[in-house]
């Protein structure tokens, strides 16, 4: 997978003019409701992390309806963290050579993900009155190049946004969820979509030759730490928090449970990585399987 420099620009020049075009105010656009109801559905019920397994099928709808509440804090929580850290991270390569093309809609992305930051903090709070925490897994042990520090860094927002992308239009499309949580799923949906398309063109561009341009074993090990990010990513979805909150005596039971459980592994592989997996692996950052089945540990 390659593309040549002046598609790169080209593409980049029009992610600009698409974020100036349908720019939103985020801290004015929502009318905030004043509460949600536990006895609404905040999550699609085929996206709960019980879904498929006896914990579904042996809960009641008001027990399934419990969870949702949770999970869809867990989902927001996860953008809260997962955005503080990726402004943190971009703002760092703001101006730096490797990416002059990119600067532009860099400042764009920016402002964007901060905005995400605070509507998704506010419905926390608003609605649950917390904000859960989140395992992050750094960077610095690897000791690589700037071109293969900023292809990993960004290859870890593609995983990030490509994931968050997927629930929020689902549960977007879904009318049994309760509108407000809708409207906040396609707000994110529709931001994201264009910072998705930077992402691919971003690692199709940086990683273009670098099977050649490196040794074996430096791929190697890019390609073991964005599988260790992929797990941890997966594994954040089943907050042992949740669970307690939703109610099951063991938090940390149900995950190490559901995580092994071949349901929910089928899903992780086929539908929501699949994408993923596709394009770190078409572009060399990842070996190419025909299966992921991360060692998830509880």
């Amino acid at each position: 997978m390659s593309i040549t420099q002046t598609m790169y620009t080209d593409r980049i020049a029009r992610l600009v003019q698409l974020s100036r075009e349908r720019h939103v105010f985020s801290f004015t656009r929502f009318d905030w409701v004043d509460d949600i109801s536990e006895t609404d559905w905040w999550v699609s019920p085929e996206l709960l992390t019980t879904y498929g397994t006896p914990y579904y099928e042996q809960a009641t709808e008001a027990q399934r309806k419990l969870l949702s509440k949770w999970e869809c804090i867990n989902l927001f929580s996860l953008n809260v963290t997962g955005e503080q850290e990726l402004i943190a991270g971009v703002a760092e390569l703001l101006h730096t050579p490797m990416l002059k093309e990119a600067n532009d809609y860099l400042h764009h992305f920016i402002d964007e993900e901060n905005q995400h930051m605070w509507y998704f903090a506010k419905f926390c709070e608003n609605y649950a009155g917390k904000i859960y925490g989140n395992k992050k897994i750094q960077l610095t042990e690897l000791n690589l190049d700037p071109r293969l520090s900023v292809l990993v860094r960004f290859a870890q927002i593609f995983i990030f946004e490509e994931v968050g992308h997927y629930y929020n239009l689902k549960i977007a499309l879904d009318d049994r969820v309760h509108p407000f949580i809708r409207e906040i799923n396609e707000a994110h949906r529709n931001d994201e979509s264009r910072h998705i398309t930077f992402g691919r063109i971003l690692l199709a561009r940086l990683a273009d030759g670098i099977a050649e341009d490196y040794a074996p074993e430096v791929l190697q090990k890019v390609s073991n730490h964005l599988r260790k990010y992929v797990q941890v990513t997966i594994e954040s979805l089943y907050n042992p928090t949740m669970y307690r909150d939703a109610g099951f005596a063991s938090g940390i039971a149900v995950r190490s449970a559901l995580l092994s459980h071949p349901v929910r592994q089928e899903f992780h592989a086929r539908e929501l990585l699949k994408k993923v997996l596709a394009l770190l692996g078409d572009t060399n950052l990842i070996e190419k399987e025909t299966s992921f089945e991360p060692d998830y540990q509880s």
